[in-house]
């Protein structure tokens, strides 16, 4: 029989990145890429017009990031981003409704 144990968080802080980008509302997809390496970080679809993902903190304080915007339905073409810096969070204390703490 298995047993239902509770895990929690340490209250020590855990430093991770995280991008939120307010879309165009023509946009469906949104992809986030090391430019260094071409390596995909993220690929998701854009919900109400937001795209928000948790990034590895590696790529906390350096400028290899690259955000790349996609229309599907083809009307409009693709926008890019280039030297895109991820916000540095505390995951213990981090709100994803409210990403950006001076914001209300």
């Amino acid at each position: 029989m298995h047993r239902f144990s509770l895990k929690y968080l340490p209250l020590k802080p855990i430093a991770t990145g995280f991008i939120d980008v307010d879309c165009d509302p023509a946009a469906e997809r949104l992809m986030v890429i090391n430019r260094k390496t071409g390596a995909l970080i993220s690929h998701k679809k854009i919900i109400a017009g937001r795209f928000s993902s948790f990034i590895a903190k590696e790529y906390l304080f350096l400028n290899d990031l690259m955000c790349v915007m996609f229309d599907d339905n083809g009307n409009f073409n693709a926008a890019v981003t280039d030297n895109v810096e991820p916000l540095n969070i505390n995951l213990v204390t981090f709100d994803p409704t409210n990403p950006q703490p001076y914001e209300p």
